[in-house]
């Protein structure tokens, strides 16, 4: 197993995303469609040492949640197989348990790259995530910029950002995302950062500075 790990990794040095494999009765020719961004692909070529017929290959394909779409292509009495793979590509980690694609597919967090925003709490409609992620992307450039986002059914959302926490409340709406958006922009016109910002009031923003 080892020796095959070091094998992967001066193959993958050298030809970059297509990874060359041999087990014992099956050559795989692995094309990354992706290219190589999670530790689990790596577990996957290691696995492929022990496949010996192309119905085992499918059923390992089929076990990998990170794979969003595969193909493969064989001749017959060929030992080679052209395996073509594009992975799911994470945007957020959920509760230090999965990473989530774009299309909210869930699939294990492996720890490879720990620096996306983090969500945490009993989330229901993971569609709010996303709402909130679109919103706060004109931010990345500023003190406002989305670090991670909790809920529970007490506080309901807290928002950390690089310079403040927002409270939003328990309900997320359009008229609640419009407001947050109004606040924001204010505060970066007028150059100011409030430690909280407080949007769980009907009449109006509470800023706490300091």
């Amino acid at each position: 197993m080892h020796q095959l790990l070091k094998y992967f990794l001066a193959i993958y040095f050298l030809i970059g995303f297509n990874i060359f494999i041999n087990a014992d009765d099956l050559v795989f020719d692995i094309n990354y469609e992706s290219g190589m961004q999670l530790d689990s692909q790596k577990f996957f070529n290691e696995s492929l040492s022990l496949v010996i017929s192309k119905k085992e290959l499918r059923l390992l394909l089929e076990e990998q949640d990170w794979i969003a779409s595969y193909s493969i292509r064989s001749l017959p009495f060929s030992k080679k197989v052209h395996i073509s793979i594009s992975n799911r590509i994470p945007i957020f980690i959920l509760n230090d348990r999965y990473y989530v694609d774009k299309d909210l597919k869930k699939f294990k967090f492996d720890f490879t790259n720990t620096s996306l925003i983090k969500i945490n709490g009993d989330i229901k409609d993971l569609d709010n995530i996303l709402l909130l992620i679109d919103l706060f992307s004109a931010y990345k450039e500023t003190n406002f910029a989305l670090i991670s986002i909790n809920f529970n059914h007490v506080r309901g959302w807290l928002i950390n950002t690089d310079s403040s926490v927002i409270k939003l409340g328990k309900k997320i709406d359009s008229i609640k995302i419009k407001n947050t958006k109004d606040t924001l922009n204010y505060l970066y016109e007028k150059r100011k950062i409030p430690k909280i910002i407080d949007l769980r009031y009907k009449d109006g923003v509470a800023l706490k500075y300091g």
